[in-house]
C-alpha cells in the first residue's frame, strides 16, 4: 500500500487543513492568535507560533 504523503511534502502544523501544494489551499491568518503567534504569552499551539495557516480557500 503506497502513502499519499509525498516525501519531499511539507509537514503540516496543527492549523493547517491541507498540504502547501494541494489545489485549492492557500495561506491565512492564524484565528486563534491573530497572526502574532502568541496566545497570552504563550506559543499559538494551533499555528505553532507562525501566525499563519493553510486552509482550503475558494468554493466548488
Amino acid at each position: 500500500m503506497e502513502s499519499d504523503m509525498q516525501p519531499d511534502q511539507s509537514p503540516l502544523s496543527p492549523g493547517d487543513e491541507g498540504p502547501p501544494d494541494a489545489p485549492g489551499i492557500g495561506e491565512d491568518t492564524c484565528r486563534a492568535c491573530h497572526g502574532t503567534g502568541s496566545v497570552e504569552g504563550q506559543r499559538c499551539s494551533v499555528c505553532n507560533g507562525t501566525g499563519k495557516v493553510l486552509q482550503g480557500i475558494g468554493g466548488g
